[in-house]
């Protein structure tokens, strides 16, 4: 076909130009693609290199986890006193859903590893145990917010409100 001294070729189909027209990668664009996935690779490796990145996390985690399983079974027992119990020892903290006291009948138990990570509590040095109070409103009895910092690789704040919610960062008055 002839227009305005241009000749274009006729094709019986999309598909059909499609294939005459494309002939696949270059090679500078797969070279490309593969220095940027060397890039994120090498970038990603870190994050698993060790785990003491992701301790931090696991025990925000765990800890929130863990006060919302005690305000459950605080409303779910109503006439009994439950408690969250947390431990620290030189190698892994423990939170424990307890029956009235932390050395009482045991609901639940969560052991994360410290890997040299360390638990501040309202911007002290955490003594262990702790021991957290449920009402049967699900609140905690003594009434005040607690702060805790888990300080590793990364920082991770939990607010364990004195409405018994707890929460990542830091508490809202």
């Amino acid at each position: 076909m002839q227009r305005n001294n241009v000749t274009y070729k006729e094709y019986d189909s999309f598909s059909a130009y499609c294939a005459v027209k494309n002939g696949g990668f270059t090679m500078i664009e797969l070279i490309m693609v593969i220095v940027v996935l060397g890039i994120l690779a090498a970038s990603a490796s870190s994050l698993f290199s060790s785990k003491s990145a992701y301790v931090t996390f696991i025990a925000r985690d765990q800890l929130i986890s863990m006060s919302l399983l005690a305000q459950q079974a605080a409303l779910a027992q109503q006439n009994t006193t439950i408690v969250l119990c947390v431990l620290q020892s030189s190698d892994d903290w423990t939170f424990e859903v307890r029956e009235t006291s932390c050395g009482g009948t045991i609901y639940v138990e969560s052991v994360v590893e410290r890997e040299n990570a360390s638990l501040l509590q309202n911007s002290a040095a955490f003594s262990s145990p702790q021991t957290f109070t449920y009402d049967s409103a699900a609140s905690l009895v003594s009434g005040n917010n607690v702060v805790f910092l888990f300080d590793g690789d990364s920082d991770e704040k939990v607010c364990l409100a004195s409405s018994g919610y707890a929460y990542s960062g830091a508490c809202q008055l």
